[in-house]
């Protein structure tokens, strides 16, 4: 190991009053608003998060919505299968889920953030083995048992260049 110590989750994650949040009363649609706005309709420039968080009546954090949880809730229970070819009567299927998934309530389909979660203490590496575990772009990080932000892939993405683009001296270098 180098010198200096290697960073915690807490160094790179994102704080969490930089997420929308929406109440765990409203319906898939309105998250999808919620989603769309904070990602698309970014004044700063670039992209903005993939997650809504989902709160209760008291502004507790209960679990998350990413663009990934929207998409799976759309996929029909019999495509589950691994095999599966894509028959002419699927033809207007996206449009009917997408149309029936909308009424439902958000938390049919959110991550709840008890159950894979990480502490804000925690190396990069395990950051990194729960993410690829649970195939999760996200994740919550807790600070004594409270939600204090989210660790995205980007950010460990960054992290890795960072330290592979430093360590060989590469940061002007020009390839391909």
């Amino acid at each position: 190991m180098s010198e200096q110590s290697e960073k915690k989750v807490s160094d790179i994650m994102i704080p969490v009053r930089n997420y929308r949040v929406v109440s765990h009363n409203c319906t898939v649609a309105d998250a999808i608003k919620v989603l769309h706005r904070g990602y698309y309709q970014r004044n700063i420039g670039g992209q903005g998060h993939r997650s809504v968080i989902v709160s209760d009546d008291y502004g507790n954090p209960l679990g998350m919505v990413t663009f990934r949880s929207v998409l799976q809730a759309l996929e029909p229970f019999f495509a589950k299968a691994e095999h599966l070819s894509v028959p002419t009567f699927w033809e207007g299927l996206f449009t009917e889920r997408c149309v029936s998934e909308a009424r439902k309530s958000i938390k049919d389909i959110m991550h709840p953030i008890n159950v894979i979660a990480l502490d804000a203490n925690d190396t990069l590496i395990k950051a990194v083995h729960a993410m690829i575990k649970h195939k999760l772009g996200t994740l919550p990080v807790k600070k004594n048992n409270r939600l204090v932000g989210m660790i995205r892939v980007n950010e460990l993405f960054s992290e890795v260049h960072d330290l592979v683009v430093g360590a060989q001296g590469m940061e002007g270098a020009h390839i391909g």
